[in-house]
Parts: structure tokens; sequence; C-alpha cells
């Protein structure tokens, strides 16, 4: 993580998480100086608050080294047969653009990541006679074992599928099936409005006991302290794609720089 973050300056670090700090930076003033806010407040809200952020950003950040490892493994499943991994040299696209990395790729990490907590915790109370309330997911303020283990656990889960679905996105490639000439995007059914949608709702339901602005509350609270992690995690998982390019292609055995001149036609041959 430390050396994706020197490979540019503190300007640039800046500049490409700036509303990730901005927002890390307003929370740390309201909570130490003004009022609680995202669950804590006073002095001790000051290095809670970054070791929160630091702890969140970490675990999703260190997950990426898993990729080439990751790509190798599931290469021999995805090309079998008529299918074959393609890179489509029009699709890839490795810069940052704001839109993505500040607001798309963020709220889809937050969405998926609250989609599978509350999966999690409905398992728990129907098959481990667990009462699932609004207290299981707000923090206590105390250290709680079982808490930090399902939150680490679910974060790095959602780190390595969303980091597997953008390396495939942004490298440009693509699922052709030699029969019928078909390009697909891998992951598409996984979507992006998908687990924000359902990811939200399932966690507004936990809060039925609370009034709607109350539980509103709650939740952007939540979403604020997610929130800068998740735009640090968008814009390494960048950095780490470029440095590594040609070792994740290599590892996924897909035949680069395919040119579709039609979408519905065979892709030229370099497979």
């Amino acid at each position: 993580m430390v050396a994706l973050l020197r490979e540019k300056t503190p300007t640039e670090n800046i500049r490409e998480m700036g509303p990730a700090l901005a927002i890390l930076l307003a929370t740390l003033i309201i909570s130490t100086f003004i009022t609680e806010f995202t669950f804590t407040f006073g002095l001790t809200a000051a290095w809670k608050t970054l070791f929160r952020f630091l702890r969140l950003s970490l675990v999703l950040a260190l997950p990426l080294f898993l990729l080439p490892p990751i790509f190798a493994g599931v290469q021999g499943f995805l090309n079998r047969g008529n299918r074959q991994l393609v890179r489509v040299q029009e699709d890839r696209d490795t810069a940052i653009h704001p839109l993505q990395t500040w607001v798309l790729r963020p709220f889809q990490g937050i969405g998926l990541g609250m989609l599978l907590a509350t999966k999690f915790l409905t398992f728990l109370q129907l098959y481990g006679g667990t009462v699932v309330t609004a207290e299981t997911l707000l923090p206590t303020g105390q250290f709680q074992a079982g808490r930090f283990l399902m939150a680490t656990a679910i974060t790095v889960v959602v780190s390595l599928l969303l980091s597997f679905l953008w390396a495939l996105d942004d490298l440009g490639v693509r699922y052709y099936n030699r029969k019928t000439g078909e390009v697909r995007m891998i992951g598409k059914y996984v979507g992006l409005l998908l687990p924000i949608v359902f990811g939200f709702y399932g966690i507004f339901s936990l809060f039925d006991e609370y009034d709607r602005l109350q539980a509103a509350l709650y939740i952007a609270q939540m979403v604020i302290v997610l929130y800068p992690p998740f735009v640090v995690f968008s814009v390494l998982h960048n950095r780490y794609l470029k440095s590594r390019e040609d070792k994740l292609l290599a590892r996924l055995k897909a035949a680069q720089d395919v040119i579709l001149a039609d979408r519905g036609a065979p892709a030229a041959s370099k497979i």
C-alpha cells in the first residue's frame, strides 16, 4: 500500500483522493470539537477516526496483491472449449475518472458491503438463533472480536470481488465465444446499481425500531465512515493495475489487442 502511494507525489495523492481526504478532515473536526459524529466524540474521536480509516483502507488494499494468483486460478475455467478471454483494445481504460473513482465505485463497494452484511446477519438470525437488531451494526465504543472479524471478512470479500471485476473491465478483458462470435463483459449481472439499491435497502430494513429520520441518520454516518477508504481503494486499484498490467494479462492468458469492428462479428484472430 505504501509503495502504491509513493508512486505519486503528495500533491498528486491529495488531488486524486481529494473528496476522501476532505470528508475525513470534516469528520475529524466535527467529531472532535462540535458534536458526536460517526459514533465518536471528543479527543478520542481524533485517533479512533484516523485508526478506523487506516484499518479499513489497509484491509481493502492488501487483497489487490492476490489478483495475479486469482487470475491464474480462474483462467483455466474461463478459457475452455469455445470460450476464450480476449482483450478488446478499444475498451481498455486505465485512466482515473472523477465520476467513476469518487462516486460510482465507492458507492458500489459500500452497497455491496452492506448487502453482504445484511445477508450474513440474516443467516445468523435464521440458523444461529441470534436476534439481529440495529445494535448489531452500530459501534459500541468497545472492541468486540466477533464484530471485528465479521467486518474484516466482509471487507476482504468485497475487495477481492470488486478488484477482480474492475481489473477485467479496465483492461478491456471480455468473454469471447468462438462459435457465436459473441463478446460479453464478465460479471455484467453484478451490475452497478444492484448492490447499491439492495445493499442500502437491506440495511435500512434492520432499523425498523427507529423512526425513518433516525435510521437515515445512522446509515448516513455509516456511509461517511466507509466512503474515504473506498475512494482510496479505488485509486490504489488503478495504480496497481497500471503497474502490473502485463503480468495480469499473462496470468489470464487473454488474447491481446483484439479489435472488434462490429460487436456482433467474430473477433479479429489473435486467438
